[in-house]
């Protein structure tokens, strides 16, 4: 290469603040990227908490962690989880309907946090080749952890704070901005009046391109999600559980805590319409899940005298006889509205 002539740039290319220096191109020659061991990952949450600007290293859903070493020195960090359940630009990028989403969702990730360790005059390009080769392994290291691939990426970048150079020059494509909403629990969206770039890479062209045929090829088939599912309850129908469930009667022993059957039995119905599972003993357990935030919808009480009603095991379980009444109720259009 002929370093007396300036570097060429084609249309679309980030250009550097600098070309690095002949010790830092070594550096960059000899950057090694690999998943973190557990004895690891306090150290990588703690880093991330105090120099990432979220100021929070959780991961939602399936998850990697990464780190961008030279020679045993770390820096940079890279996180990955689970890709966000709908995204306008992403989906009409990717092209699927909403039920090919359900199930093959999975195939993608988010690059969820990504930290350089360096001041940002050192080691130039060293964001775009840290990136660059995560995504290089991400896939099989995702096959070998969750037993699926990762075909897309995406990732979300607040553009008053990065331009997102690192993902342009690691051929990423900006989608434009967010409508500036965030997830605040399973089912919910809050505004927050800061929109972000969204940015995406096809990891596997064709596999990416054949998210949106109707059958996958039999080499993504097999990995393909079954589909989780839907309550089959109309949301009209469900406020009729505030006059229905005080219908069900405590059992003799429980007649010092009145209506306290038909709390409890609001809880497991809850859990039921938010695929928590069917036992009662469950019922502490979805109260404290993200789905409990409906929970006053039902009449469900947010805090109790009585003891065991929340985070601990029930003061006694619904016996046999009750919910046998509980699923003559609900047969009969007591449960839930006719």
């Amino acid at each position: 290469m002929d370093k007396t002539r300036p570097p060429v740039y084609f249309f679309g290319m980030a250009r550097p603040l600098r070309l690095p220096n002949v010790a830092e191109q070594a550096v960059l020659d000899g950057l090694v990227v690999r998943l973190i061991v557990a004895e690891e990952e306090p150290h990588w949450n703690q880093e991330i908490t105090q120099r990432h600007y979220l100021k929070n290293a959780r991961l939602v859903g399936e998850q990697l962690r990464y780190v961008a070493q030279y020679q045993g020195q770390w820096l940079a960090l890279l996180g990955w989880s689970a890709a966000t359940f709908h995204v306008k630009g992403r989906d009409a990028w990717l092209g699927w309907t909403a039920e090919q989403r359900r199930t093959r969702r999975p195939f993608l990730a988010q690059n969820s946090r990504f930290l350089i360790l360096t001041d940002r005059q050192q080691l130039p390009n060293l964001a775009s080749r840290a990136l660059a080769l995560c995504c290089q392994r991400l896939s099989e290291d995702w096959l070998a952890r969750y037993g699926h691939p990762i075909v897309a990426v995406e990732s979300f970048v607040d553009a008053q704070i990065t331009f997102g150079t690192a993902y342009k020059a690691s051929g990423w494509t900006m989608l434009g901005g967010t409508a500036g909403f965030a997830r605040s629990a399973q089912d919910f969206y809050e505004r927050h009046n800061r929109p972000k770039q969204l940015w995406v890479k096809a990891l596997d062209p064709e596999g990416t391109a054949a998210l949106k045929a109707a059958e996958l090829p039999p080499r993504l088939a097999v990995y393909e999600a079954k589909p989780a599912p839907r309550c089959q309850v109309a949301a009209p129908r469900l406020p009729s559980l505030l006059e229905r469930l005080p219908q069900v009667r405590d059992p003799p022993r429980a007649q010092r805590a009145p209506t306290w059957l038909g709390r409890r039995a609001g809880g497991v119905e809850s859990g039921q319409i938010g695929g928590r599972g069917r036992m009662p003993a469950r019922y502490c357990q979805f109260r404290q899940t993200p789905d409990a935030a409906a929970a006053p919808t039902i009449g469900l009480l947010a805090q109790s005298r009585h003891r065991g009603l929340r985070g601990s095991q029930p003061e006694y379980d619904l016996p046999r006889p009750d919910q046998g009444r509980l699923s003559e109720l609900r047969a009969s259009g007591a449960g839930l509205a006719k």
